[in-house]
């Protein structure tokens, strides 16, 4: 019997030595973390960041296909199409790993995988969506400051935020975050907790360099386009800023404060984009809050200020004071009535919202409460007169803005009951002395000119035959 069992034993184990290599061994996923993407240049391009284990084979790459194509389980790899990048070790045993994707589609749906290591080697596979640039909506979020209070709860806070606004707004283009994304800027366990949501692998995130995030760690997370190397510069990064669709977004890294090169980044960026239809600035420091001002936020008005004036910008988005507030057009730091009616020269939007103001020269500020409910500041008792609009419900909140060519509208709303805080829509009109002014004065001084040249030369008979 023990013969019997002997034999039969041997002839298994052949058995499976021969077979071994008609064998498909499914391999583990890649495991990767923190995985999160900005939006890239144009509305046609995504920039990736996420982690690995260190790996000194490691090879950045990213795999795109439509969502359409895929069938079943299997990723369409003979449809999709791979792109390249760079990977950087750090700290902790971890590799960075960041790639640009280029050439997407308007209002389609992709699906995507990650590679770093061995050739073969994926991730788990995950989606997004493009929108359409002519009109579109965001997200705006402020100081999330994961660890403030504990990285479990503010982490909590932030996800219950992140729900409830992509129910109200399902279809929203990318995420804008005004600064202070962790609480201690070496912490790599509160990036975890900033990054450990599903939904940022499906949504681009627009990140600002607050003051908690000021270190070298931020730049391993965050994969920005157009990075100046140079205009607000700090070790975290500097100033960057992308297109989409009509508008121009400049990212703006308020710790620095040589002026000097923050004008140069702004001014540089708004003559590589002279047609965009908003100019809208993001930084973290708000310099028109609801407490009383300090020296150093009086400063950053009076230089940020007369840039922002120079430059046309249209709208400001800061955080830093976790208090909410609207402030009323501004220019030379004073208050610009909105215009009552359109300019006879002007020819307002097909369609004007209800209750929209129409756009004066001045630039509107609004500073973003804490999206995680991490900490709570108190208002000043005085209510400035540049506020429009101030709320501290000592809740977390959140901000949807919708923009097209013509209008730009805010709605912000306090989570715990989901109740609108401030509603405010402006449509745009040509503006004494803005751009649209003088090309029609430019127009009639052409027109006036013709018409004189036509008179004289009949006089003359240059026209008779």
């Amino acid at each position: 019997m023990k013969d019997l069992e002997r034999i039969f034993t041997s002839y298994v184990f052949f058995a499976a030595i021969a077979l071994l290599p008609h064998v498909t061994v499914l391999s583990a996923p890649l495991d990767v973390s923190n995985v999160v993407f900005t939006p890239g240049r144009t509305e046609s391009e995504l920039n990736f960041a996420w982690q690995t284990r260190k790996n000194a084979v490691a090879e950045a790459r990213v795999q795109v296909a439509l969502k359409s194509g895929k069938t079943g389980a299997d990723f369409p790899e003979d449809s999709a199409r791979t792109f390249t990048g760079k990977s950087t070790d750090f700290g902790d045993g971890l590799t960075s790993h960041k790639v640009t994707v280029s050439g997407l589609t308007s209002s389609t749906g992709y699906i995507y995988r990650l590679g770093a290591g061995q050739a073969g080697e994926w991730s788990d596979v995950y989606e997004f969506s493009t929108r359409d640039g002519e009109t579109y909506g965001v997200l705006l979020i402020g100081d999330v400051q994961i660890g403030a209070k504990n990285i479990h709860d503010d982490a909590a806070g932030w996800r219950d935020t992140l729900e409830k606004a992509l129910l109200k707004a399902p279809d929203t283009a990318f995420i804008l975050s005004v600064g202070d994304q962790v609480q201690t800027s070496s912490s790599q366990d509160q990036y975890d907790g900033l990054l450990s949501l599903a939904r940022l692998k499906n949504l681009p995130f627009v990140p600002t360099i607050g003051n908690h995030d000021d270190n070298k760690l931020y730049s391993y997370h965050f994969n920005v386009p157009n990075e100046s190397p140079t205009s607000g510069k700090t070790d975290a990064g500097g100033n960057y800023y992308f297109t989409y669709g009509n508008s121009l977004f400049m990212v703006i890294n308020s710790n620095s404060l040589n002026y000097g090169r923050h004008e140069t980044f702004i001014r540089d960026a708004v003559r590589k984009h002279r047609d965009a239809g908003w100019r809208i600035v993001m930084m973290h420091h708000s310099i028109y809050g609801a407490d009383t001002p300090r020296p150093a936020t009086l400063d950053l008005r009076k230089n940020f200020g007369s840039i922002f004036d120079k430059y046309g910008i249209e709208v400001v988005l800061a955080g830093h004071d976790h208090i909410y507030i609207r402030t009323r057009f501004m220019r030379k730091n004073q208050v610009v009535r909105p215009l009552e009616e359109f300019s006879a020269r002007s020819t307002p939007p097909a369609e004007i919202p209800a209750g929209a103001v129409i756009k004066p020269g001045g630039v509107l500020y609004i500073t973003a409460a804490t999206s995680s409910g991490s900490k709570y500041y108190d208002p000043a008792s005085q209510f400035f007169d540049y506020l429009a609009e101030r709320a501290s419900p000592y809740v977390p909140m959140f901000s949807q803005i919708n923009i097209t060519n013509t209008s730009f509208e805010i709605i912000s709303y306090r989570t715990d009951n989901m109740a609108v805080v401030d509603g405010f829509v402006m449509v745009k009109a040509a503006e004494e002395g803005g751009p649209g002014s003088t090309v029609v004065v430019l127009l009639a001084a052409i027109a006036v000119l013709g018409a004189a040249a036509a008179f004289i030369f009949t006089r003359r008979g240059y026209f008779l035959k």
